[in-house]
């Protein structure tokens, strides 16, 4: 962002709730120094809407937070650093603001996009990110190595919103995530769009988080619940758009025809999808389940990852006759690494089947990597690894 606000004059900020944008907006320089307004105060945000050339006259690089208040100003702010190249502006939202077709239309060619995705599992230990993923694709392989077993189950339970980390009872993290979704619920959503019905909305949430990771069926979903299609698929953007849910589009490069193009759909923070799902404590979920909560808090991993290497996160998954799927292909530079995430604490060759197809399908394919809960980093073949899960994030 420092790099960006040199480049362009307007900076843009995004991220679900309660991931730290004010904290890091008011606390990272340059932008402690810089004007500070919120449309959290009743007063910014009348003045906001009302007159907002007279709010943004003062000449001063400025930060406006919760700028999805008042969408009224970004003609304001278009025309003002139209008019001065010199003025610079940090717009931050809890709305995915590229996803706002009045944003991108408005700030087109003006404006450049960061989100701020919740803690990784080294942030929250405050270690060092693991360097090595982003060096494979620079062509440098990690070595072998031995990691500590760490269970799962109380991570992707507590999630890793920055407020749920110092949490350390169960009963704690439930209400935590519970007043999280009433205030999503009742404040944030209605700020996007008019919701007839939330209790609609939130059984729309509940059948999702049961559904993290599988292909999106949003005509089963609306069956399940009792509305339109129609309806599911709005309620399901204005998640996406929330930051709280993310769309996984099939990996469709290559000669292969029978590929799934339907998205797979994932809540972002796995302990918002454990309470959604009526988990309240890691001990009682499901067997059923914790594969796909596992998978879940690796998504969230990945995207952190792809996000510092400016890759693209896809899965793959034929159809017809035996199915294939890979859960998770991430592409940058037109190099792809295909990802397995197995829940057991031991793999082996029989578990690389499956990437092994991908890789011989697709030339541009340079690695497969098998995430798993054990404790050995080790090569299963020549260009496949076995990683654990604490190495990854």
């Amino acid at each position: 962002m420092r790099q960006a606000i040199d480049v362009n004059p307007i900076v843009i900020l995004s991220g679900a709730r309660q991931t730290g944008k004010s904290t890091l907006l008011r606390n990272e320089k340059p932008f402690t120094n810089w004007r500070y307004l919120s449309f959290d105060d009743i007063d910014v945000l009348g003045q906001a809407k009302d007159d907002p050339k007279s709010l943004l006259s003062i000449e001063v690089d400025t930060v406006i937070d919760e700028i999805q208040k008042a969408p009224e100003v970004l003609s304001v702010i278009k025309r003002l650093v139209d008019e001065n190249r010199k003025r610079r502006f940090v717009l931050s939202g809890s709305a995915n603001l590229l996803l706002m077709k009045q944003v991108t239309e408005t700030l087109a060619g003006r404006s450049l996009y960061f989100s701020l995705l919740p803690f990784s599992y080294s942030e929250w230990l405050v270690k060092e990110k693991p360097k090595w993923f982003l060096q494979l694709l620079n062509g440098r392989l990690p070595k072998e190595k031995k990691y500590q077993i760490v269970s799962p189950f109380p991570h992707f339970f507590r999630g890793f919103l920055p407020p749920v980390l110092r949490l350390k009872k169960n009963e704690q993290l439930s209400l935590w995530w519970e007043g999280y979704t009433k205030t999503y619920l009742e404040r944030d959503l209605r700020e996007l769009s008019e919701v007839s019905s939330l209790s609609d909305f939130k059984k729309v949430m509940e059948i999702l988080a049961i559904q993290s990771g599988c292909i999106l069926n949003e005509t089963d979903i609306a069956r399940k619940c009792a509305m339109s299609q129609p309806t599911v698929h709005r309620y399901i953007n204005l998640l996406e758009t929330s930051h709280l849910f993310v769309k996984l589009r099939p990996f469709t490069k290559g000669k292969l025809r029978r590929i799934i193009k339907s998205p797979k759909g994932y809540f972002l923070d796995p302990g918002l999808a454990c309470y959604l799902a009526g988990y309240y404590s890691p001990d009682v979920i499901l067997p059923e389940s914790r594969g796909y909560l596992f998978e879940t808090l690796i998504l969230l991993h990945l995207n952190i990852i792809a996000s510092l290497a400016r890759a693209n996160l896809f899965y793959w998954r034929t159809w017809g006759g035996k199915e294939k799927e890979v859960d998770f292909v991430l592409e940058s530079a037109r190099k792809a690494i295909a990802i397995e995430v197995k829940l057991s604490q031991k793999v082996g060759y029989e578990d690389i089947q499956n990437i092994k197809f991908f890789m011989d399908s697709y030339r541009n394919a340079i690695l497969g990597l098998i995430i798993y809960n054990g404790r050995e980093m080790v090569y299963l073949t020549r260009n496949i690894i076995a990683v654990p899960w604490t190495a990854l994030c």
